[in-house]
């Protein structure tokens, strides 16, 4: 079998930010939209690919441009930090500087929020919120934020109070995916910790620097991790040993010119798991690296200036939709490639 391939035609490009983007989301299911964060305080949402392009094959040179987003979303008085969608793509929620704590929506209304977790709570977030992330069944939001802490909010009732408060960390909190019933969380102490919620139990993981990056196989078994050594390894989360790091240990030569050394660059796994992608400090460019043997397979110029985000909707037969992967930072635009 031969081994996979990142797609890298450039199929979209979105320009209607006015400053750095911070953070990307695709709809949840493979759907056909993507929301963006940006320093210019708004939430973005557009089509990942125009309607004409969805379910065909692109040409080489086929590439589109859209300059005016489907619904803009400007309750935020600090920089867009990280967004969750439902699986139901009906709500999102965003984190900010906004101390008044993470921002509840509902996808279809742009001028107010649902509700501002934490507004009127004795024990809010007190710093900005970095990180967050809905659990499975979409009833719980977890936030972590530059305090140190990690809180979960109940998204059903009222009270304003967090259910739970986790405060391990003794940096800030940078990254955090859920998974099942547990909560999985990164911070600049260079630890990843795993909180089973319903055993009350907290497995921690020693990393060789300051945890920037955090994300999920599909199967939830291995997790990749971005640190601030330069290098996104694979984690094996029963036994917490190192799977494979990109570029490979000990060939810091072999990179491709990858860094990160200071920067919030957001990786991915892409094409089934089976390719890592992430951009650098260095330059502008997309790199991609295949899971089974570390070997660098794809070096993708994207932009003049740093690309620090990166997502990848997965593809699917059934529906006649192919895989796509979006890329994002500090030229303010979104590209889409497939």
């Amino acid at each position: 079998m031969a081994p996979a391939a990142l797609p890298t035609t450039l199929l979209h490009t979105i320009k209607t930010h006015t400053a750095p983007i911070n953070c990307l989301s695709f709809s949840s299911s493979g759907g056909t939209y993507i929301i963006s964060g940006s320093s210019d305080r708004q939430i973005h949402l557009s089509r990942t690919e125009p309607s004409s392009q969805s379910q065909s094959q692109p040409s080489p040179t086929t590439t589109t441009t859209t300059t005016k987003p489907i619904q803009k979303y400007t309750s935020h008085g600090y920089a867009v930090l990280d967004i969750s969608v439902t699986q139901d793509n009906t709500k999102f929620a965003s984190a900010s500087g906004d101390r008044s704590g993470p921002f509840l929506w509902d996808i279809n209304t742009s001028d107010s929020t649902i509700r501002r977790f934490g507004g009127n709570s004795p024990s809010p977030h007190t710093s900005r919120i970095t990180c967050l992330k809905f659990t499975a069944e979409d009833n719980l939001l977890v936030s972590g934020s530059d305090d140190r802490s990690v809180r979960l909010w109940d998204c059903k009732s009222r009270d304003g109070r967090p259910l739970m408060v986790l405060e391990d960390a003794k940096d800030g909190v940078s990254a955090l995916v859920c998974w099942d019933k547990e909560v999985i969380v990164g911070s600049t102490d260079g630890r990843v910790r795993g909180y089973d919620i319903r055993m009350g139990r907290c497995v921690s993981d020693v990393m060789p620097g300051p945890v920037t990056s955090l994300s999920l196989s599909r199967d939830g078994r291995t997790s990749l991790v971005g640190c601030l050594d330069g290098r996104l390894r694979l984690m094996d989360r029963e036994n917490g040993g190192c799977l494979r790091a990109f570029p490979p240990e000990g060939k810091m030569g072999e990179g491709g010119g990858y860094r990160n050394e200071s920067l919030r660059l957001q990786s991915a796994l892409a094409v089934n798991d089976s390719v890592v992608i992430s951009g650098s400090e260095s330059d502008g460019w997309v790199r991609g690296w295949n899971v089974v043997s570390g070997k660098q397979i794809a070096n993708v110029e994207v932009s003049e200036k740093v690309v620090s985000v990166v997502k990848w909707r997965e593809g699917s037969e059934v529906e006649s939709r192919r895989g796509v992967w979006a890329a994002a930072g500090a030229d303010g635009m979104v590209r889409i490639y497939g």
